[in-house]
């Protein structure tokens, strides 16, 4: 789990969806990868910040990124063949990723990232699921 810097206070406005771009910027460059996987759920960061979350080495806050409502469709892409199995695992049990994507993950090499997508494929697109297993 994470360490907390010496101020959680970040780790709370980072969640901040009120928050001003300006301090999630600042934040999104934190030392602490809790403060910086918190700043890649928020709605309000900007693309650019997203991208910069998307390089992170740091696989925890690439997978912030995967709850991110507000992401580009083609950032899911890239979570999707993430090296981290934790990454793509976040990604399929996501109802809001689009079905083209579940069923990529569901070709998985790990087998609890495949299953997953196949369970959330069967539950947010039925007729995708269905003719898959026709």
């Amino acid at each position: 789990m994470y360490t907390l810097s010496t101020n959680p206070v970040e780790y709370i406005i980072a969640g901040n969806p009120e928050a001003s771009v300006s301090v999630l910027e600042k934040l999104a460059r934190s030392t602490n990868a809790a403060v910086r996987a918190r700043v890649a759920e928020n709605p309000n960061i900007t693309v650019d910040t997203q991208l910069k979350l998307l390089k992170d080495e740091n696989p925890e806050v690439r997978l912030g990124l995967s709850f991110n409502p507000m992401l580009p469709s083609h950032f899911f892409i890239r979570l999707a063949a993430d090296n981290n199995a934790d990454v793509r695992l976040s990604l399929a049990e996501n109802p809001n990723v689009s079905c083209t994507i579940l069923q990529t993950l569901e070709e998985d090499e790990n087998p609890y990232v495949a299953e997953r997508a196949k369970k959330t494929l069967a539950m947010v697109c039925p007729e995708e699921y269905a003719l898959a297993t026709a």
